[in-house]
Parts: C-alpha cells; structure tokens; sequence
C-alpha cells in the first residue's frame, strides 16, 4: 500500500487526479439514473436507455483512468499506443454494457450484485489494457498481489455499487 501512496503523491499531479474523481462521480451518477431509467422501461426503450448508458459510463470510466494517466509523470518521456488505447475504450463500453444490462433485465436481487461484478471486471480490463498502452523507455513490471488485490476490490466494489445503486 506504500507503494500505491507513494507513486500517487510524488508521481502525480494532484489537479489532474481530482479531475479524473470528479469525472468518476459525474459518470458513476449519470450511470445509475440511466440505468434506472432502464430499469423502468420496457421494450425497445429500455435497450435504448441501456445503450446511451453503456456508452456514457463507458466514456466516463475511460476519461477518468486517462486523466488519471495523463496526470502520472514516469520521469521520462512518455505515450499512448492508439490501437490499445481505442481498445481499452471499446471494452470499457461493451464489459460495462453487459454489466449494466444484466443488472436491468434481472429479476433476483442478487442479480445486481453480478451485474455489478461484471462492471468490475470490465473496468479492470480497460485499466489494464489502458495501462498496456502507456509507451516508456523501459519495461513496466506488475507486483502479482497489487494486481490481484485491484481486481477483487474491482469486482467487489462494483458489485456493491450496483446493488446499492
């Protein structure tokens, strides 16, 4: 954890990450009054409601890790590989989508709860495919516990996200 407070106080700008929480509150609020407004549909509007919140939480989830990114100094020159960074995107919004759907066509009330999952995973993918995409002179290595301990709490915390929600 020392490590993870280190590298956000020294390596980050401070502005730019409370940009990225800002942009994370406005898109996690936007997303649960989409997906309540889905929740209330039926038919073809409830896929449409679903889609414009696929869309807009996927956006939102991405700007704020690009942001985030965007506010990390390597110390060395650095940038983005467009192929995975559009890819990140793009799976930001369909893993995210199928969690949100899951989440509105659910009849259980665990089913939020792996609708919630599923966003976790989602968002996790995108991260980890984001963070692939960072360009640096040398080699970026994972701590397998750091990595592991981000996914649990992603997929947890998006599960409660989703059931309180």
């Amino acid at each position: 954890m020392d490590t993870v407070l280190t590298t956000l106080l020294a390596q980050h700008d401070l502005r730019l990450v409370v940009v990225a929480a800002l942009i994370c509150a406005l898109s996690a609020f936007a997303g649960i009054s989409l997906l309540n407004h889905a929740r209330g549909s039926s038919g073809r509007a409830r896929y449409t409601w679903l889609a414009i919140a696929a869309v807009a939480v996927g956006i939102g989830i991405w700007a704020t890790h690009f942001v985030a990114m965007m506010s990390f100094s390597a110390g060395m020159p650095t940038g983005y590989d467009l192929p995975l960074t559009l890819i990140s995107l793009v799976i930001a919004i369909g893993i995210v989508g199928g969690g949100l759907w899951y989440t509105a066509i659910g009849t259980r009330r665990s089913d939020a709860l792996l609708g919630g999952a599923i966003v976790g995973i989602g968002i996790s993918s995108m991260h980890y495919v984001g963070m692939a995409a960072l360009l640096v002179g040398g080699t970026i290595t994972w701590d397998p516990l750091l990595v592991s301990s981000s996914l649990l709490f992603g997929i947890v915390f998006g599960a409660m996200a989703l059931r309180v929600g």
